[in-house]
């Protein structure tokens, strides 16, 4: 179009800038934004703000703010908005200091802090261990009349589960629900993991219970936090549950999936189970990886069955798809193969 002199009108920028964002084109998509500054059919505010977004997720922060402060420049947002998104972009980030240092800049250009501001606070205090700090950040928007949303909770819930204070994460997770909100996927992913960490499965599963009566739809990541939960507590029929209500649901179980069910059973001790998945996965005709042969032998060895630890190597080696053992799991073979010739007594 521009080299034939045909120039696209504002809702053609817009629309190019947004297919290149979904498709991932961020730099192409920067240089655009670049390219047409200046002219009639400037980008509007929608368009820069999803591009920052976009440039948000991918971690680039400071352009971020750069394309930010530039519409402040030209008057295009409000300053409470690009402030309070600066605050997000940090928080993203994970930079506790710098979070705080905008919120800081944020009231000294006379910007009232927002509940999105409140909750981006709360996420970083509660990401950097410091659930007091976010309680009293929680209980300071209640005093000054704003009010707390689905992900506020979540992030105090999640932040007292992995600091192991169940009481209070209990708390904020019933005022969560008893308003009726349901966090989006990610969020409830985390709650679930910090309840798993801490060892508190079932708990875990009493939440992704009350979750799903309020409309929440569990994704593979969701069952994948509780199947490393029951394998850290030892609960091999936990894990197999979990496997069958994956299936019920109908998701697409790849290898990671099948990596982390034969894990969490090696890590229970139920190696034949752990057998039995590998031998699903084939049926599927998935082919299993480094990770699962190291899984199978490393367990085996541990419970001093070196024959079927061999059995498992000589698949590995003897395959398609030449796999080669971890040097770890290569020198515990060794070691429990050399052994019993070392160890053995004359009398053996």
């Amino acid at each position: 179009m521009t080299l034939k002199r045909v120039y696209a009108n504002q809702s053609t920028v817009e629309l190019v800038i947004g297919v290149l964002s979904r498709e991932g084109a961020l730099a192409r998509m920067a240089a655009l934004v670049e390219r047409i500054h200046g002219k009639k059919c400037a980008p509007g505010v929608v368009a820069h703000v999803a591009l920052t977004l976009k440039i948000f997720e991918e971690g680039r922060t400071e352009q971020g703010i750069l394309l930010l402060r530039r519409m402040l420049q030209r008057n295009m947002v409000f300053d409470n908005i690009a402030y309070s998104l600066i605050v997000h972009a940090h928080c993203q980030a994970g930079d506790l200091k710098s979070t705080c240092e905008q919120r800081d800049d944020m009231v000294r250009h006379g910007c009232r802090l927002n509940s999105f501001v409140y909750t981006c606070l709360i996420r970083v205090h509660c990401r950097a261990g410091d659930v007091d700090e976010a309680m009293q950040l929680f209980e300071e928007m209640i005093s000054i009349g704003l009010k707390p949303y689905d992900a506020t909770y979540s992030h105090l819930t999640a932040g007292c589960f992995r600091q192991g204070r169940m009481k209070e994460g209990s708390e904020y997770m019933d005022k969560m629900l008893h308003q009726g909100s349901v966090p989006d996927i990610g969020t409830c992913n985390d709650m679930l993991e910090a309840l798993c960490d801490s060892g508190h499965v079932s708990k875990a599963n009493e939440l992704l219970t009350a979750l799903m009566d309020k409309g929440f739809v569990p994704d593979q990541n969701t069952y994948l936090r509780m199947t490393n939960g029951y394998g850290k507590v030892g609960d091999a029929q936990g894990i197999i549950k979990i496997y069958h209500e994956m299936e019920h649901r109908g998701l697409n179980i790849g290898v990671d999936v099948f990596s982390s069910l034969i894990r969490a059973l090696c890590k229970c001790g139920y190696l034949k189970e752990a057998e039995k998945f590998l031998a699903i996965l084939e049926r599927k005709l998935l082919a299993p990886t480094s990770e699962i042969y190291d899984l199978l032998i490393s367990g085996n060895c541990e419970k001093g069955n070196t024959k079927k630890a061999l059995w498992f190597y000589d698949r590995m080696m003897i395959g398609n798809d030449k796999l080669v053992p971890s040097a770890d799991t290569f020198m515990m073979l060794v070691r429990r193969v050399i052994k019993p010739k070392s160890t053995c007594s004359p009398n053996c």
